[in-house]
């Protein structure tokens, strides 16, 4: 396989990661299955991939100070329970199954990314939050940790949302904290999964290359219009579950 494909992966799922706080997980398991890996090893690849290029990210947000710390680390840490449920359900599924939900969870979020006008994030950013809803949070982190475990994905297509409706966060603070959230939640995912579907290799150039790109795309964050960004992703979504079914049909 050329190096320039893994490469170009990487760089791809780090930039959607660094300008959104999300988006290059559930992208990351249609491409490693394109480059030849089967469903187990491309989500425990997945999870190692996204967790460098979110940590990279949330390096460069934190910098800026767009991370909320206490709410990160409280909405990862809830959503374990999901993450680890997720990962056993993952390995006693049939695949044909999980391509399947897979799909349906790329609709779903590509549904949500083209309707879905970003909140307006202005200079209060740093303001307090007003008090959580706990019941909603941890029904959303525990979805969270659920879809990352099960999927192999990073769920910050999921969290960033949830951060903002649960949490009533700011747009860009949200985004910045679910790298946060993401990397406990995978974290907590690849050590459920374990090694032994990894290709050390693969993994090793797609993650360096990811990380490259989250540390590109926090910069641009700020200078990119954050609409045109959803719309563009939404349909990169709707792109990735096309090629699911196609690969979903043949392995019928």
């Amino acid at each position: 396989m050329s190096l320039m494909l893994p490469l170009a992966v990487g760089l791809a799922l780090g930039l959607l990661l660094g300008l959104l706080g999300g988006g290059g997980g559930i992208l990351a398991v249609p491409l490693l299955l394109a480059m030849g890996q089967t469903m187990d090893a491309a989500s425990t690849t997945s999870l190692v991939v996204v967790g460098i290029g979110a940590a990279a990210g949330l390096a460069m947000h934190a910098r800026s100070g767009r991370v909320d710390w206490r709410i990160g680390l409280i909405f990862g840490l809830l959503g374990s329970a999901g993450a680890i449920a997720g990962s056993r359900l993952a390995f006693a599924v049939d695949d044909r199954i999980q391509l399947a939900g897979f799909v349906v969870l790329l609709l779903v979020a590509a549904w949500g990314m083209l309707r879905r006008r970003p909140a307006s994030s202005s200079p209060d950013d740093d303001e307090p939050l007003p008090d959580p809803r706990w019941g909603t949070v941890l029904l959303y982190a525990t979805g969270v940790g659920l879809i990352t475990g099960f999927f192999g994905v990073g769920g910050g297509f999921v969290a960033v949302p949830a951060l903002v409706l649960a949490l009533r966060m700011p747009m860009k603070r949200a985004s910045a904290t679910a790298l946060l959230v993401i990397l406990v939640n995978v974290t907590i995912a690849f050590l459920a999964h374990g090694t032994s579907h990894l290709d050390g290799p693969l993994t090793l150039t797609v993650s360096a290359a990811a990380a490259t790109g989250a540390v590109v795309g926090a910069l641009l964050q700020s200078r990119v219009p954050t609409l045109a960004l959803q719309r563009a992703f939404g349909v990169l979504l709707v792109i990735a579950a096309g090629y699911e079914v196609v690969v979903l049909s043949i392995a019928s």
